[in-house]
C-alpha cells in the first residue's frame, strides 16, 4: 500500500512537472498558437523545376543538418527568373514564427517574388526546428555555433536547381538576431547579396566582422520603444541573450551613419519624412546607385512594422506594433531599386 501511495505520489509530480515545462514552451511559442503552414520536403528534383507553393528542403553543411523553407507565389512561371528574398527569423525563432510575423507571402503573391525562409542552429538540444539562433559575429566562446555563412552559401547553390532564381535580384532582410545576422551577409556576401532589410537589430560597419568590399543599399526598421535592441543603445533586460551573444548594442543613429558613410551619401539626408508615428529619413544618391534608409519607430517595440507578434512576444514584453507603416511592402520597393550592379 506505502509502495503505491510512494508511485501514485511521484507520478503526479511527474505530470505536474510536465504541465509546467508544456507551459513554458507555450510562451515560447512552441505551444498555443500554430503559425506552421503545411510543407511538401523536396527530397528528389523534378524534371523542369518546382512550380508555386511551399516547399522545405534539407541539406547537410559543414556536417550538419540544415533545412530551409520556401513560398513560391501563384504567378512563378519557371520560364521567366525571378528575384528571392531571404527572410532570417529572430533568435529562439523558427521560420514559421516570421512567416506569420511579417506577412511577406502577401507581398509575394501580389509582387511575384519567391521568399526562403532559412532556419537557424538549435540553441538547445531538445529542440531541432524551434527555439533557433543565427551566428551573427557576436557569439561568446564555447556556444559551439557553427558557420551561417556557408549554410547561406550553401542554400544559393541549391535553390537554382529548384527555381529559376535571378542571381542580380536576392536580397536579405531579416528580424532582431535574423537582423543583425543581415549585416553579416551584407558585409561577407556582397557578391551574392544585392541589398538588405535589418528590423529591430542594428549594426555599424565593420562590427564583429571586416566591413563590406562594396557600398550597399541598407534599409533600418529600429523602435524608440524597443528594450531588446535599444534605439539609444545599451543592453537588453538580462537573460535575453547573455548566454550566447555579445549584447552591448551601437545606437541606431551611430550605426546608420556608419552605413551612410561606407556608401558616400551626403551627409544629410535627402528626404525626411513623417507618417504617422512613423519617420523616414533616407540618404542619397550614393555610390553605385545605392541608398540608406532609416525608418523610426516612435511608438515601435520590438517588433515588426505592420506585422503580428506571437504570444510569446507578448508575455516577454516585445511591446507595441507600429500600424502607421507596413515594413514587408517598404522594404520589398526599397529592394527592387537595388539589383545586384
Amino acid at each position: 500500500m506505502k509502495k503505491a501511495l510512494i508511485l501514485g505520489l511521484a507520478f503526479i509530480m511527474v505530470l505536474l512537472f510536465f504541465k509546467v515545462v508544456w507551459a513554458r514552451l507555450k510562451d515560447m511559442g512552441l505551444g498555443g498558437q500554430n503559425v506552421q503552414v503545411s510543407l511538401q520536403w523536396i527530397t528528389t528534383i523534378p524534371a523542369g523545376g518546382v512550380g508555386p507553393g511551399n516547399y522545405g528542403r534539407k541539406l547537410q553543411v559543414g556536417g550538419l543538418k540544415r533545412f530551409y523553407e520556401i513560398h513560391v507565389p501563384p504567378s512563378y512561371n519557371k520560364r521567366a527568373p525571378v528575384p528571392v528574398v531571404l527572410l532570417f527569423h529572430g533568435g529562439g525563432g523558427y521560420p514559421g514564427a516570421i512567416r506569420f510575423e511579417s506577412g511577406m507571402e502577401r507581398v509575394s503573391d501580389q509582387e511575384g517574388f519567391i521568399v526562403v525562409y532559412p532556419a537557424g542552429q538549435p540553441g538547445n538540444r531538445l529542440f531541432s526546428d524551434r527555439l533557433l539562433i543565427w551566428n551573427d559575429g557576436r557569439s561568446t566562446k564555447g556556444t559551439g555555433l557553427s558557420d551561417d555563412v556557408a549554410f547561406v552559401r550553401a542554400l544559393l547553390d541549391d535553390l537554382p536547381r529548384l527555381f529559376n532564381v535571378d542571381p542580380r535580384r536576392i536580397y536579405a532582410a531579416g528580424f532582431s538576431n535574423g537582423a543583425q545576422f543581415s549585416y553579416v551577409l551584407a558585409s561577407r556576401m556582397s557578391d551574392r547579396i544585392a541589398a538588405i532589410a535589418a528590423v529591430a537589430g542594428q549594426r555599424p560597419v565593420g562590427e564583429f566582422t571586416s566591413p563590406p568590399p562594396r557600398p550597399i543599399s541598407v534599409i533600418q526598421f529600429a523602435g524608440k520603444q524597443d528594450n531588446l535592441a535599444p534605439y539609444a543603445g545599451g543592453s537588453p533586460p538580462e537573460g535575453f541573450g547573455t548566454a550566447k551573444f555579445i549584447t552591448q548594442f551601437k545606437p541606431v543613429r551611430e550605426a546608420i551613419q556608419s552605413w551612410v558613410s561606407l556608401d558616400g551619401c551626403p551627409s544629410q539626408p535627402a528626404e525626411v519624412r513623417r507618417v504617422g508615428r512613423a519617420v523616414k529619413e533616407r540618404w542619397g544618391p550614393c555610390k553605385n546607385d545605392t541608398e540608406v534608409i532609416l525608418w523610426t519607430l516612435e511608438d515601435g517595440g520590438h517588433a515588426w512594422p505592420g506585422g503580428n507578434m506571437l504570444p510569446a512576444g507578448a508575455k516577454i514584453g516585445q511591446g507595441n506594433i507600429n500600424r502607421d507603416i507596413a515594413a514587408s511592402e517598404l522594404i520589398w520597393e526599397f529592394f527592387k531599386r537595388h539589383p545586384l550592379r
